[in-house]
C-alpha cells in the first residue's frame, strides 16, 4: 500500500491543473470564513513513501485477536475532494476509505459513508450523531495567511468545516475515535517550504485535535499511509490499548517519537513521530488521547438502572397520599428515552408521573390510601428503554399499599449518659 501525502487547502477547493487561487480563508468571527488578501500558491504533494519491507508487516500482525464485549457501534467516514470529485487522488482516497470501510464492518460497526461530492454537512452531523468513530481523508485546512496560521477541521464539497463548526454541530458518542488524513494533522504539510519545528508540530497537531477533545472524543490518530485507518481499527478491536495501536502500527519508530502532554486537555497524550524525507525532516504520525484505554474500556455497554426496585407503603385509608420518586438512569454515559408501558398502570390507588422521560430524569409514583378497604394491594410497574441496545432495557418496579385498620408505632427511648 503506498503511503499517500495529502496537499494543503488554500482558499477554494483547486481544481485539477489550476496553477493559482487569489484568496485563502480567513477565520474572523469564529463560525464563517471569509475572503483575505494573500500571495497565491500552488499546493504541492508530499513525497511518497515505498511500501513497508515485510519485517514491518510481521511486526504489524504480532497483536492476538481478543473477543471485545461492545454494545453496537456506528461510524462516520468523510472523503473531501482533493483533485476533483472523482480525480485520481481523491478516487485512492475513497479506495482507502474502503479498506477501513471493510474493517469496521467486519467488526460488526455501522458505516455512514459520505464520499464526495456526497458531503453535505447537516446529513454528516445527522449521522454522526452518537458515532463511535470519526474518520476523514482530504485537504488540510488553514484560517489565514500569517507565518503560523490557525489550523483545523475539515474541506468539504464546497464548504470549508471550522473547530468551531465541529464542537458546535458534532455529538459522537462519549469516548470516540478521530483519524484523520490531511495536512497539519499530523504536523508537517506539504507547503512547508522547510522543515517545521517540534513545537510547531505540537502546535499543529493540538489545534487538530483540540475540538474533538473538546466534545468527549478519547483518541486521536494522524497518519499519511493509505492503509493506515484500516490497520489502527484492526488493532483496535484486536484489544490494544490506544497506545498500543498507534505503537504496533508500521510507521511508529521508538527512536524518533516525541511524546509530551496534550496542552488544553492534562489527561491526554500527544505523541508526535517524525522521519527523514527529501532530505528534511517531517512529522508525519501522530496520536492524542487516553493511551491505557481500550475500545472495551471506552464503549461499554450502557444498562438502565432503577432504584428502588420494590416499593411498600403502609398506611390506614385516612392516610394522605404519599409520593415516592424512582431514578431510571444509565450505567454509562450513553443517554436513552424511557417509558412506563400503559398496561402497568391500571390500579385506582397508583398515579404515575411522567409517563416517558429520558435517563436522569425520575418519574414519581403516588400511592393514595383513601377510601380503601384494608388489605394487600399490588401494581407491578414495567418501564422500557426506547433502544434496544440498552441492557436490562425491560424492567419491572413491584409496588405494594398494604391497608390496615391501625398502624401501630412503638417509640424507643432514648438513652443518654
Amino acid at each position: 500500500m503506498k503511503h499517500l501525502g495529502v496537499t494543503v487547502l488554500l482558499g477554494v477547493l483547486l481544481l485539477l491543473g489550476m496553477d493559482s487561487i487569489s484568496a485563502v480563508p480567513a477565520y474572523t468571527n469564529g463560525t464563517t470564513p471569509v475572503a483575505a488578501n494573500a500571495t497565491p500558491q500552488t499546493p504541492e504533494t508530499p513525497p511518497r513513501h515505498h511500501e513497508p519491507v515485510s519485517e514491518t508487516d510481521a511486526h504489524m500482525r504480532s497483536a492476538t485477536p481478543t473477543e471485545l464485549e461492545l454494545p453496537p457501534l456506528k461510524a462516520v467516514l468523510l472523503v473531501g475532494p482533493i483533485d476533483e470529485d472523482d480525480g485520481p487522488w481523491t478516487t485512492q482516497e475513497k479506495q482507502n476509505m474502503d479498506l477501513a470501510a471493510a474493517e469496521l464492518q467486519a467488526n460488526g460497526v455501522t458505516v455512514h459513508k459520505f464520499y464526495t461530492p456526497n458531503n453535505d454537512w447537516e446529513e454528516i452531523t445527522s449521522a454522526a450523531q452518537g458515532a463511535h468513530f470519526l474518520l476523514y481523508r482530504g485537504r488540510g485546512v488553514y484560517w489565514d495567511a500569517t507565518a503560523t496560521p490557525p489550523v483545523g477541521g475539515f474541506a468539504l464539497k464546497d464548504r470549508f468545516i471550522s473547530n468551531d463548526d465541529l464542537r458546535l454541530d458534532l455529538q459522537l458518542a462519549p469516548n470516540a475515535i478521530v483519524m484523520l488524513y490531511g495536512c497539519f494533522t499530523a504536523g508537517t504539510s506539504s507547503s512547508d517550504s522547510s522543515p517545521i519545528s517540534s513545537a510547531e508540530a505540537q502546535r499543529r497537531v493540538t489545534q487538530y485535535s483540540d475540538p474533538f477533545f473538546d466534545i468527549g472524543a478519547a483518541g486521536y490518530y494522524a497518519s499519511w499511509y493509505g492503509d493506515a485507518f484500516q490497520k489502527l481499527v484492526r488493532l483496535l478491536f484486536q484489544g490494544q490499548t490506544l497506545q498500543e495501536t498507534y505503537e504496533i502500527f508500521y510507521d511508529f519508530n521508538p527512536e524518533t517519537v516525541e511524546r509530551y502532554t496534550h496542552p488544553d486537555h492534562s489527561g491526554m497524550a500527544l505523541w508526535l513521530d517524525k522521519e527523514d524525507q527529501a532530505e528534511q525532516t517531517q512529522y508525519s504520525y501522530a496520536f492524542a488521547g487516553l493511551p491505557d484505554s481500550t475500545l472495551a474500556d471506552l464503549f461499554q455497554p450502557a444498562m438502565m438502572e432503577l432504584s428502588p426496585q420494590t416499593i411498600t407503603y403502609l398506611a390506614e385509608s385516612s392516610f394522605p397520599a404519599r409520593s415516592v420518586p424512582l431514578s431510571v438512569t444509565s450505567s454509562g454515559e450513553t443517554a436513552f428515552t424511557w417509558h412506563v408501558d400503559a398496561t402497568s398502570t391500571n390500579a385506582a390507588w397508583l398515579d404515575i408521573e411522567p409517563l416517558d422521560g429520558t435517563s436522569g430524569e425520575p418519574l414519581t409514583l403516588m400511592m393514595t390510601p383513601t377510601g380503601m378497604s384494608p388489605g394487600t394491594y399490588h401494581a407491578d410497574i414495567q418501564i422500557i428503554a426506547d433502544d434496544p441496545n440498552i441492557e436490562n432495557s425491560n424492567q419491572t418496579i413491584t409496588v405494594t399499599l398494604r391497608v390496615v385498620e391501625r398502624v401501630s408505632t412503638l417509640f424507643l427511648p432514648l438513652l443518654q449518659r
